[in-house]
Formats: C-alpha cells, sequence, structure tokens
C-alpha cells in the first residue's frame, strides 16, 4: 500500500510542476501578482508532494505505530507549507495595493487559467484514488489541497478578468484575499496535526 503512496506523491509533483509553468508563464506575460502567487503556490505543493514521497519512502521501513506518528508529522510539515504560502501572498499584495501597476488581459491567458483548474480537480479524484484502502492522512491532505486550490484559481481568473476594469490596486486586494483564505486554511490544519501528534 505503501507504494500507492510513493505513486501519488511522484504524480503530484509532475502534475504540479507543469501547471506551475502553465501559471508562471500567463503571470509574467500579463504582470498579475494573483496570478503569480498562484503559480507560486503550485510551486509549493511541489514541496508539499516530496515531503510526502520522503514520508512514504521511510514508511515503508518502520513499525506501524512509528510510521503513523511520521505521517502526523508530514502532513503538519505539509500545513506549515500552505500556511507559507498564504503569508506570502499576504506580504505580496499588501505591496500591489501600496504600489499598483497595470495588468494585461486577453483571453488567450484566461483560458490557460481556466485549463488549470478541472486539472487540478482531477489531481483531487487521482489522489483520492490512490488513497482508497490506504486511509493516509498524507494524501488526504493533499486532496483537500488541490481541492482548495481549484476555488483559489477560480478566483484568481475571476481577478484577472475583473481587475484591468477595477483599476491596478484590486490585483493586489485580490492577492490579500487569498492569503487569507490559505492561511485560515492552514492553521486550522496545523492545529489538527499538532493535536494528533502531542496525543498520539
Amino acid at each position: 500500500m505503501k507504494k500507492a503512496g510513493v505513486f501519488a506523491a511522484v504524480f503530484g509533483i509532475g502534475a504540479n510542476f507543469g501547471l506551475f509553468l502553465a501559471k508562471l508563464y500567463v503571470a509574467i506575460s500579463s504582470a498579475s501578482l494573483s496570478i503569480y502567487c498562484d503559480a507560486v503556490n503550485n510551486l509549493l505543493d511541489i514541496g508539499s508532494c516530496a515531503v510526502a514521497l520522503l514520508a512514504f519512502a521511510l514508511m515503508a521501513r518502520l513499525k506501524e505505530k512509528p510510521a503513523q506518528r511520521l505521517q502526523s508529522l508530514c502532513a503538519f510539515v505539509i500545513e506549515l507549507i500552505v500556511a507559507g504560502t498564504g503569508l506570502y501572498f499576504l506580504y505580496n499584495g499588501l505591496q500591489r495595493a501600496l504600489y499598483p501597476i497595470p495588468i494585461s488581459y486577453s483571453y488567450k491567458y484566461a483560458a490557460v487559467i481556466a485549463a488549470t483548474i478541472p486539472a487540478k480537480a482531477l489531481m483531487a479524484f487521482i489522489y483520492s484514488r490512490f488513497n482508497k484502502g490506504l486511509n493516509s492522512g498524507i494524501i488526504k491532505a493533499l486532496v483537500l489541497d488541490s481541492v482548495l486550490d481549484c476555488g483559489i484559481t477560480a478566483f484568481t481568473l475571476i481577478g484577472l478578468i475583473l481587475v484591468p476594469k477595477a483599476g491596478f490596486a484590486a490585483d493586489g486586494v485580490f492577492a490579500l484575499v487569498l492569503g487569507g483564505i490559505i492561511t485560515a486554511r492552514a492553521a486550522r490544519g496545523i492545529i489538527g496535526e499538532a493535536r494528533a501528534l502531542i496525543n498520539d
């Protein structure tokens, strides 16, 4: 069953890298901070999958109790990475709100970002399939992160469409909102995993 976890982590690294490159292209081309932050979010998701990969590789050599504890620890680290992403959004959003720059919009950019939403939803489904029978807290964290990313990217897409009409500073506001959502969600996960580690 640990092999399923390894395959899920390797799949996540490859898929998130592809999404990162697509969003980075749009972010650089359009000068959109919210899309750039979304791209960084996918880059950090690669880090989360790398942590998961390391965990599953180590768990194969551990007994059940230490393996469960390692799983909780790795899920805790993944939540910390997500929280760092949220704080990064907040910092950059505040900077952009204070010092706005022009945003370039095109239907091509919007189409690229829109295509990443079902891609991330598909990732959540594939993670769930890998987790069938495994019931891993690590993969559950990756599923939840993928589902949340769908909402984040949808919100970012709305921002890309509305920012040119609303004004440049709105891009910073969108990044601030995204940062707040991600940080709040990660804080809940951190508390939950910390409790699991303490009570274990």
